[in-house]
């Protein structure tokens, strides 16, 4: 019961900020791949999409991720502060 409460933490948090910029941290094998300059597109019942706006080093525009990853440590999310020169 408790992970099923705290998935949707995750997916209220996600869907209020929709449209707002994040930076991607995976961890996939051994390694961890940051992504930065992301968009959250849109967000679905188990899943949410993330737009790659900056450069990286996979080649597809768009990665879905599971809330299920953020609730295992094998995705984390961080927002990206619009403030410039604060």
């Amino acid at each position: 019961m408790i992970r099923s409460r705290s998935i949707e933490k995750y997916k209220n948090v996600i869907k209020q900020n929709v449209g707002k910029k994040v930076n991607l941290t995976l961890k996939r094998g051994r390694k961890y791949i940051t992504l930065n300059d992301c968009l959250i597109e849109n967000a679905y019942d188990g899943i949410f999409v993330l737009e790659i706006v900056g450069e990286s080093l996979i080649s597809c525009k768009k990665i879905s991720v599971c809330y299920a990853d953020l609730l295992t440590g094998n995705a984390r999310l961080t927002l990206v502060s619009d403030s410039k020169g604060a």
